[in-house]
């Protein structure tokens, strides 16, 4: 049965369905978990809060995922070449600094650092960076010296690849389908869990 979910939704319909895109070659035995989103899109930030950042961290399946975050979700660019955020102007800056973390961060201290900043709606990454004792002095420094389209270049040509009609959006296994992206969304740990064995005929430690 397909589940259903709120979803931060497209401004503009979608112009046609798109073949599903696939990511880079996975490790072995890690399973592969892209997640498209934008800052200030309530939905994903109850889900990344809630649901990823617990799974992910506290539960520990991080070892066993091939984690990518796209921080771009329904941004556009505009007549002038500039992108264009759902929520405003804040949430392109929100963005970019999740694109430097990014960049310049192994994925673990990003997804505490991202999960952490997710909490508000404003840029708290001093306050999660001394909550994780993590040295964030070339995430500044990304920020300080480049624009907002070159910082997001690269998330807006990997979101442009993925034919899905809102945000948060969940590709597994390098395909992103909408129904299986639903089910994640509504409980991740519990479809990760069961993904991970079904693909590697392996129970990970807390899975139920």
């Amino acid at each position: 049965m397909k589940a259903f979910v709120f979803v931060c939704l497209l401004m503009m319909g979608l112009m046609g369905v798109a073949t599903p895109r696939r990511h880079h070659k996975a490790q072995s035995n890690r399973l592969p978990v892209a997640l498209y989103y934008e800052a200030l899109c309530p939905y994903c930030m109850d889900f990344v809060t809630t649901q990823l950042g617990p799974s992910m961290l506290r539960l520990d399946r991080l070892p066993y995922t091939d984690l990518k975050l796209v921080p771009y979700g329904n941004a556009r660019h505009d007549d002038d070449g500039n992108v264009d955020c759902q929520h405003g102007v804040n949430e392109c800056e929100l963005n970019a600094w999740h694109g430097c973390i990014l960049e310049h961060h192994e994925i673990a201290e990003s997804l505490k650092l991202i999960a952490c900043m997710m909490r508000g709606k404003k840029n708290r990454l001093d306050k999660c960076a001394d909550r994780y004792k993590i040295n964030v002095d070339d995430v500044k420094n990304c920020k300080k010296t480049r624009n907002i389209n070159d910082i997001l270049e690269k998330y807006s040509e990997e979101t442009a690849k993925v034919p899905f009609p809102g945000v948060p959006a969940i590709a597994l296994d390098n395909i992103y389908d909408e129904n299986v992206s639903a089910n994640l969304t509504e409980n991740f740990d519990a479809f990760f869990c069961e993904s991970y064995k079904e693909k590697f005929n392996k129970v990970l430690d807390n899975c139920q």
